[in-house]
């Protein structure tokens, strides 16, 4: 499809994916309004697959599974802006792939706000393609833990590149920006890349993320699914990091209130793994209230 208009619209309980685009060009979707059964499976919000110079803009998503979801299944992605979005889902609040066979290049997400979500921002690169040119600017964030048959483990952001299967040669992430981001959160922030597809040129840029456990459900997990190690059991941390080539932090806060659970590291990293780290004017402190 070409040249499609979507908007002023209420979409009730889908049982699947509920606004799907695929293989369509230039798409303009506003004021949409999308609320699924929060402990229903696969009820997607918007899923944009094999399309190109899409605008999705003032929506209001609340769903069990993810909320806005690129994917490069048969074809590219080129060119998504999303703008001013309400997102409440216990999967992943704005999450790239996991098809991933083709390349994602040139997306904006900004003034998007998260709630009660099971991760925020996730890039979750699987397959052959690539990842690049991403910003996520102006963005507020709330994840925390739910039970872990759903994928997600409370991170506000989250970026994997690993095989979803032994066969598979995964492609790689580079020139991702988060900007102006503040989290609250369970979990801290995840960077994984693998062997063959390393994290090149992640940067952070006015981010604050207040850690804090608020829910019962169980923490000290990474979860790499689908497919990679799956669930591994592993200490909370500020940043957790593996696998990247260049990484730059600047005016960058992690602040923790430990009173029902302690995070050990502000910076959990094996130095074999990492290329670059550049780190100005980076805070690590327990919150005063």
């Amino acid at each position: 499809c070409k040249h499609v208009h979507v908007w002023n619209i209420h979409l009730e309980e889908p049982a699947y994916w509920c606004l799907h685009v695929i293989g369509s060009n230039d798409i303009l979707i506003h004021n949409i309004s999308i609320h699924g059964d929060f402990d229903i499976p696969n009820n997607d919000g918007i899923d944009i697959e094999d399309s190109n110079n899409t605008f999705i803009s003032h929506c209001h998503i609340d769903t069990g599974d993810d909320a806005i979801c690129p994917k490069t299944t048969n074809g590219p992605l080129y060119n998504l802006t999303v703008a001013n979005c309400w997102i409440r889902t216990k999967s992943c609040g704005v999450k790239l792939g996991s098809a991933s066979n083709f390349d994602f290049k040139r997306l904006l997400f900004h003034d998007i706000q998260i709630v009660d979500s099971h991760r925020g921002l996730g890039l979750q690169l699987r397959d052959p393609g690539n990842i690049s040119d991403v910003t996520f600017s102006n963005i507020w964030i709330s994840t925390r833990y739910y039970y872990p048959s759903w994928w997600g483990r409370a991170e506000p952001i989250y970026v994997t590149a690993c095989p979803r299967d032994s066969s598979t040669h995964v492609g790689s992430i580079s020139n991702v920006s988060f900007l102006n981001i503040t989290a609250n959160s369970e979990n801290g922030i995840i960077l994984s890349g693998s062997g063959g597809g390393f994290l090149h040129n992640i940067r952070f840029e006015n981010v604050q993320v207040n850690l804090k456990r608020w829910t019962r459900d169980k923490g000290g997990l990474l979860d790499y699914r689908p497919g990679c190690q799956g669930l591994v059991h592993h200490q909370s941390s500020g940043v957790f990091m593996e696998n990247i080539s260049e990484l730059i932090m600047l005016n960058v806060s992690l602040i923790w209130n430990a009173s029902r659970q302690l995070f050990i590291l502000p910076l959990d990293f094996t130095p074999s793994t990492i290329g670059t780290i550049e780190l100005t004017n980076f805070e690590s402190a327990l919150s005063a209230k």
